[in-house]
């Protein structure tokens, strides 16, 4: 594609693709995010060594003490990396073949200079597809690179290279996106981290006050106790900060790419209860499991009432008159 051609078509394109990476940086943002996946499990596997074998079996006395944390320990440690594992080893999810130009269209696409005609184009495909969303200047979103229509909430990731069905974000200690297919598995990682986190600070606080409190003899376990108290109450702020934004996005419907760019559509909002299922799902068994439950295709999602809408926003402004005059 000419240079020429790609300023035609850049208005076909929504806002979003303005923080394109280089095609020539991608690879290096890949091998560093594959050296973040292996430096955080690198330090999930020395904090599991510090806190079985130096603090559990070294200086914990009671046997009881002893099976109760190291029982409490591994069930959160377990659940945790199968979250993240199920996080890291999920593919995001993908457009349907059916969101893409036939060759005949394709052609026409590339060939035609016209951004009217180009248009023209992705309106007749569009009125056969679940597509309602446009870009800020009322155009149907076109991906240039994966040659198909965005579907609603689907946008292109600049590290992946690919359009992803309601894209959150690209995590670099995942070197993954998160997005439709593995949200919930995304978000479970993110509570059950945060309770190791917490259990494990806890714990080697109290093995850190004995060491201080003279209540047992300095000894070599002594100094990775407080290196493990000091990285799990660090990690427990992140991840509690990380998982109130997410939380709350959650409970509204919005994705955190929707979130910080403005552009969430508040009909996605369908209560508490109904956002939660969209994530989690019907079956409560497994609200806690980090398996696929999400409702929905990852390219249609219910939306509240029009009508409805309108009528609960007048009968708010309505009140507020009534109000003001009393």
């Amino acid at each position: 594609m000419t240079k020429e051609e790609k300023d035609i078509r850049i208005d076909m394109n929504d806002e979003e693709e303005t923080d394109e990476i280089n095609a020539e940086d991608r690879p290096f943002i890949r091998r560093f995010g594959k050296i973040m996946l292996v430096l955080f499990i690198s330090l999930l596997a020395g904090c599991y060594y510090i806190f079985v074998v130096e603090l559990c079996i070294f200086t914990v006395q009671l046997l009881e003490a002893k099976v109760t944390f190291l029982v409490i320990f591994h069930l959160l440690f377990l659940l945790c990396v199968w979250s993240y594992l199920r996080t890291v080893m999920t593919p995001p999810a993908v457009p349907p073949a059916k969101f893409r130009l036939s060759e005949c269209d394709k052609q026409r696409y590339l060939s035609e200079r016209k951004p009217e005609v180009l248009q023209e184009i992705l309106v007749r495909m569009a009125k056969d597809l679940p597509i309602s969303t446009k870009d800020s200047k009322g155009a149907f979103r076109y991906c240039d690179t994966c040659q198909l229509l965005k579907p609603e909430r689907c946008h292109h990731c600049p590290v992946c290279d690919i359009c992803i069905l309601k894209l959150d974000h690209h995590c670099v200690f995942l070197n993954n996106c998160v997005g439709f297919s593995n949200y919930k598995s995304f978000l479970l990682c993110v509570v059950y981290a945060l309770l190791l986190c917490l259990f494990t600070s806890a714990v080697s606080l109290y093995g850190s006050i004995l060491f201080w409190t003279h209540q047992l003899p300095n000894t070599q376990s002594k100094v990775p106790i407080i290196v493990l108290f000091s990285l799990s109450a660090l990690c427990c702020v992140m991840l509690l900060l990380l998982l109130g934004i997410h939380c709350h996005w959650a409970v509204d419907n919005i994705t955190s790419r929707e979130g910080e760019s403005g552009t969430w559509n508040e009909r996605y909002d369908l209560g508490l209860s109904k956002n939660l299922r969209q994530v989690f799902g019907d079956e409560k068994k497994y609200w806690f499991l980090p398996v696929f439950s999400s409702l929905g295709d990852g390219y249609t999602f219910p939306m509240t009432d029009a009508t409805k809408d309108i009528e609960k926003n007048a009968a708010a402004v309505a009140k507020d008159i009534t109000e003001s005059q009393n």
